[in-house]
């Protein structure tokens, strides 16, 4: 028997260790950069163990390394291009320190201005400019759209708080205005006596970074400024996924801050966008976006100073799938609030503001939605360069599946809420290749607050799909204006939209 009992033994030991779990390599743990130029022993030699003077030679260190990376950086102004990121799947974290405001800056300050003339009021400076970045060139010509002059240049010099205006012409130059002459090689400035050219921004670099086919990057405490060129952002995202930009700003740049193509799961969140010469974001083909307290405030300057508020100018989306904003704030921008253009799908926008801006808050443009807004605020929105189409509050143009639950909607100078669709809308699907045509229909007004004391409240040109599909549940309508709206070129009464088109629930106040 004694055999029978090893037997057992040994059987025991088989199933005890068969069981035993399977031990698995533990990840490594992150890689820990610093950057601090005014460490005594700061370089860009790559030493691991010593803080880097820049932070392009920490993200070159890291980009070499195959571990997860979080780079540290101290605050201060850091005058740098940072390059691309490229195929990078590891997780990468830029951080600013806390409480310490790190500053990517596109700009340089020069000391070597030579004086040319000086008046009473107006010093004219000048200095060599090599870089010759000309003219962009017109991409829609195809589209008959004219892009001026103006627009094409991409030369950027701020002044403190505000950036000097471009002169196509040297005798153009006023005072606080600049001028670049390319068959010279010469940058001219004309300043207010008094003021010191020592003391300008200019632009010299054109992009702060790009990530390209990488996942898994964070930037977090940031602020972007001073990058010049045309049809170009401070950062650019493109090919990537599961991005995340938090706490960032994006100041002053000459035509965009953020730009995303073709990317998965990308999050904007406690970000602000400022004073940008064309736009703050923009995005094409993004899956998952999401955009949390956000700020888009006082961009497109330099499409007003050549009289371009339209066709690209703002922040403008297409062919979103699964997107929200919530707490998106767009404010006196010299263009759209949010413009979502072509065939944008499942989009939220919920909790946001869109107030005061040039040409309209809300553009909804040839989407088969749908397209939710609800507990949001548009109004003081204005038509600074008005046409037979826009209007200023919220507007619709081959947009179906709209719909609006518990907003105010108030006092834009013009239309509160215009449809107008003078063309259907023919849009391919990225997905499957299929030609759709759109027009405006289904849309759901719910709980809403519209209201203008003299502005119309709604009209539609081309509207009858719209008209006949729309639903209207407890919402509260008001005017003084004897006619507030204004339907297919008629001008009609509450009480003849209630009876047209109206719903019992809803309300009308009492001027």
């Amino acid at each position: 028997m004694k055999w029978r009992s090893i037997l057992a033994v040994g059987l025991c030991l088989v199933l005890f260790l068969s069981w035993q779990p399977r031990m698995t390599a533990l990840p490594a743990p992150p890689l820990i950069l610093e950057v601090n130029p005014t460490h005594p022993q700061a370089s860009d030699e790559g030493k691991e163990l010593t803080p880097f003077r820049t932070i392009g030679a920490a993200l070159a260190w890291a980009q070499r390394s195959n571990r997860p990376t979080e780079i540290y950086i101290q605050g201060g102004i850091y005058r740098e291009a940072l390059g691309t990121i490229r195929g990078r799947q590891i997780p990468l974290r830029l951080i600013a320190k806390a409480g310490e405001p790190v500053i990517l800056r596109g700009s340089q300050q020069w000391s070597d201005w030579q004086a040319v003339s000086l008046t009473a009021t107006v010093a004219l400076y000048r200095h060599p400019w090599t870089l010759a970045w000309g003219f962009s060139g017109n991409p829609w010509t195809d589209y008959n759209v004219e892009l001026p002059l103006l627009a094409q240049r991409g030369e950027l010099v701020w002044l403190a708080d505000r950036p000097l205006r471009q002169r196509l012409s040297l005798r153009e130059l006023q005072g606080n205005d600049f001028y670049v002459d390319e068959s010279e090689q010469q940058l001219y400035v004309a300043l207010p006596t008094g003021i010191s050219p020592h003391q300008l921004e200019v632009a010299v670099h054109r992009e702060a970074l790009r990530i390209l086919d990488s996942g898994f990057i964070r930037l977090v405490g940031l602020r972007f400024e001073h990058y010049g060129g045309t049809f170009t952002q401070a950062v650019r995202i493109e090919g990537s996924h599961d991005i995340q930009i938090a706490d960032c700003i994006f100041w002053g740049n000459n035509w965009g801050g953020l730009e995303s193509h073709r990317s998965d799961r990308l999050q904007v969140e406690r970000t602000q966008f400022l004073q940008n010469g064309w736009r703050g974001m923009a995005g094409v083909y993004l899956r998952d976006f999401k955009v949390q307290e956000v700020l888009v405030q006082g961009n497109n300057w330099r499409g007003a100073w050549a009289g371009f508020y339209t066709w690209d100018a703002g922040d403008k989306y297409f062919h979103l799938r699964r997107a929200v904003f919530d707490r998106y704030r767009a404010i006196g921008n010299q263009a759209a609030g949010l413009w979502l253009d072509t065939d944008n799908q499942d989009v939220q926008i919920r909790r946001s503001q869109f107030v005061g801006n040039a040409v309209v808050g809300l553009f909804l443009e040839a989407g088969a939605g749908p397209v939710t807004i609800e507990d949001s605020l548009i109004a003081y929105n204005y038509s600074v360069a008005p046409n037979y189409l826009q209007t200023p509050g919220i507007f619709g143009w081959a947009a179906a599946n709209v719909t609006l639950r518990r907003n105010w909607i108030w006092e834009n100078q013009g239309a509160q809420i215009g449809v107008r669709d003078p063309t259907p809308r023919t849009v391919t699907l990225p997905e499957t290749g299929k030609e759709v045509t759109l027009m405006s229909q289904d849309w759901h007004l719910e709980g809403n607050w519209i209201g203008s004391r003299q502005e119309q409240l709604l009209t539609t040109l081309k509207g009858k799909l719209f008209l006949q599909t729309l639903r209207l549940q407890d919402n509260h309508w008001w005017s003084e204006a004897p006619y507030p709206f204004r339907l297919e070129g008629e001008n009609i009464n509450w009480l003849q939209w209630q009876k047209q088109y109206g719903n019992a629930s809803d309300r009308w106040l009492i001027p």
